[in-house]
């Protein structure tokens, strides 16, 4: 009863509006009528075009398009942590829940130390985490970069892989070895990311790994 006069009060201090326009919506996290339209499109992602033989499949809640590039980037590079409640209202509406039956656990995609250090949080922690709970789904985080990589929406696909090559690595093999894993980030664009992630995860005895991305811009 408390909780929901404190909510109350802070919808009426607060009222929710659409990350994109605004607009008032009826919760917080929402994302209003015209702006969920211009972003729809959640979609399992053809991992064999993209040429990738360790992840098994991967689905994105919305395309990367306007509204959600700009989130995402005010997440990530204005450090502003309201945002991500509002990808994780896409990617709680999106069929992510049903798609991810099956996995025993989630593994997000990790930042190297140092870019962690000065953003103060993963995003990708920020938007998934509680989503998972809510999935009844383990926590992973046993992905760890051994290095700095450059940013890779820079790079060509070629590129990309060589930067990413290498990259990771499983402090806990014992926690991932026989399980089946959805692993998941903000963006899937080549897929080459998840693709090392899956590589390296496989190696420490997974049985199967899935993708989970907010939004694809799928080249």
């Amino acid at each position: 009863m408390l909780n929901a006069w404190r909510r109350a009060l802070l919808d009426l201090i607060y009222p929710p509006k659409c990350p994109a326009c605004r607009a008032g919506v009826t919760e917080h996290g929402a994302w209003c009528q015209p702006c969920l339209a211009a972003v729809a499109g959640a979609r399992l992602i053809n991992v064999a075009e993209h040429r990738l033989k360790y992840l098994d499949a991967c689905y994105a809640a919305c395309d990367y398009a306007a509204g959600v590039q700009k989130i995402i980037r005010r997440l990530k590079f204005q450090r502003a942590e309201r945002y991500a409640r509002h990808l994780a209202w896409l990617v709680a509406r999106s069929g992510a829940g049903e798609y991810s039956r099956g996995s025993q656990a989630v593994v997000p995609v990790p930042l190297d130390a140092a870019r962690q250090k000065e953003r103060g949080f993963n995003q990708t922690e920020l938007i998934f985490r509680e989503w998972a709970a809510n999935q009844g789904l383990v926590w992973l985080d046993v992905l760890v970069r051994c290095r700095p990589t450059a940013p890779q929406w820079r790079l060509t696909v070629s590129e990309r892989r060589q930067n990413i090559k290498g990259a990771f690595y499983v402090t806990r093999p014992e926690l991932v070895a026989g399980k089946t894993l959805l692993l998941v980030d903000d963006i899937f664009t080549t897929g080459v990311t998840m693709e090392e992630c899956a590589r390296v995860l496989k190696a420490a005895g997974a049985k199967r790994v899935a993708g989970l991305a907010v939004a694809s811009g799928a080249v």
